[in-house]
C-alpha cells in the first residue's frame, strides 16, 4: 500500500540531549499518530489523514541526502507532486536577530570549493575547478515568493531586549551548508567569499543538511518543489572581545535554540496549513 503525502517537513533532529526536538513541534500541532517505516529511513515517517507527512533526516549532508533519496524512491511514500520543506535551526550573521527566519532562495554547499593556506595575502577560497558548480541550489522563484509572503504572516518570538539586538524577522538570502561546524570571523570572512564568488551573496543562514536534501530532490527532478526554513538560533562569530573558542563553547550559545525552533516551525506552519488548505 502507498500513502500519498502532499507536504514533507524534513527537521534534521529530534533526539539531542539537551536540545528541544526539531520535530517535536510538528507532533504537539498536528495529529501524527500514523507512522510508516520506510527502508533507509532511520526512524518512521509521521503522517496526518490530510496528507502531512513528517520525518527527521539525521544531522548532516549525508544523513539528510540519504533519507531524501530513500523516501523518493521508496514505493510505500507517494511523494511525486509533495512539498517538501526542510525546517529546523541554523546559524547567522550577527545582522540577523536572534529568531529570524530565512527562507531561502539558494542553498549554496560551503564544502564544494578549495581552501588553501592564505600565504601572501592571497584569497584563501577558490571555486572548485572539477565540480562544474555543482553545489549551488537555486530555488524556485515563484514559490519563494509565495512562502515569504506567508512568512510575513507568522508570530515570532524575541529573545532578549528587543531594543538592544532587534525584532525576529523573516528574511530571505543564501543559505551555506557545510558538514562542519564553523565559527569566528575569519570563518565567516571566507564563507561570505565563496557565497559572492558563486554569485548569490550574502548568505543569511549557515545549517548542515539542506544541500544534501537538495542534492537528491535535485537528481529526482523534485527540487522546483522545495523550501528551505531556518530559524537563527546563534550568530557564526563571536561578539568583540571574545575568541571564538570561547564564544562556541559557552554555555549559552545554544540558548536560542528553542526560539529558533518556534520560529522557523510559526513561519513553516503558515506554507504548510496554505498548501493542505
Amino acid at each position: 500500500m502507498t500513502t500519498a503525502v502532499d507536504v514533507l517537513v524534513l527537521p534534521a533532529f529530534d533526539d539531542l540531549a539537551g536540545l528541544p526536538g526539531e520535530a517535536a513541534p510538528w507532533r504537539a500541532a498536528y495529529d501524527l499518530e500514523r507512522t510508516i517505516d520506510v527502508t533507509g529511513v532511520p526512524t518512521p515517517l509521521r503522517y496526518t489523514e490530510h496528507g502531512l507527512g513528517v520525518v527527521p533526516t539525521g544531522i548532516g549532508k549525508t544523513a539528510a541526502a540519504t533519507t531524501t533519496t530513500a523516501l523518493v524512491s521508496s514505493d510505500r511514500v507517494d511523494l511525486e507532486n509533495a512539498l517538501v520543506l526542510s525546517v529546523g535551526v541554523a546559524g547567522g550573521p550577527p545582522t540577523l536577530p536572534v529568531g529570524s527566519v530565512v527562507v531561502a532562495d539558494a542553498i549554496v554547499d560551503w564544502d564544494d570549493k578549495c581552501r588553501v593556506d592564505p600565504t601572501d595575502g592571497e584569497d584563501p577560497i577558490a571555486l572548485n575547478p572539477y565540480t562544474e558548480e555543482q553545489g549551488v541550489f537555486d530555488l524556485d522563484a515563484e514559490l519563494v515568493t509565495e512562502a515569504r509572503s506567508l512568512a510575513e504572516t507568522a508570530p515570532l518570538t524575541a529573545v532578549g531586549d528587543e531594543q538592544k539586538n532587534g525584532a525576529p524577522r523573516p528574511v530571505g538570502g543564501t543559505n551555506l551548508c557545510g558538514d562542519e561546524i564553523w565559527h569566528g570571523r575569519e570563518l565567516a570572512g571566507q564563507a561570505g567569499q565563496l557565497v559572492d564568488a558563486r554569485g548569490v551573496g550574502p548568505y543569511r543562514a549557515t545549517e548542515m543538511e539542506d544541500a544534501g536534501t537538495a542534492a537528491a530532490l535535485e537528481r529526482f527532478d523534485r527540487l522546483g518543489r522545495y523550501l528551505s526554513v531556518r530559524g537563527i538560533s546563534n550568530h557564526d562569530r563571536p561578539e568583540p572581545d571574545t575568541s571564538a573558542r570561547e564564544s562556541l563553547f559557552d554555555p549559552t550559545f545554544e540558548d536560542g535554540f528553542e526560539v529558533g525552533i518556534e520560529n522557523a516551525v510559526s513561519v513553516a506552519r503558515r506554507i504548510v496549513d496554505d498548501r493542505l488548505a
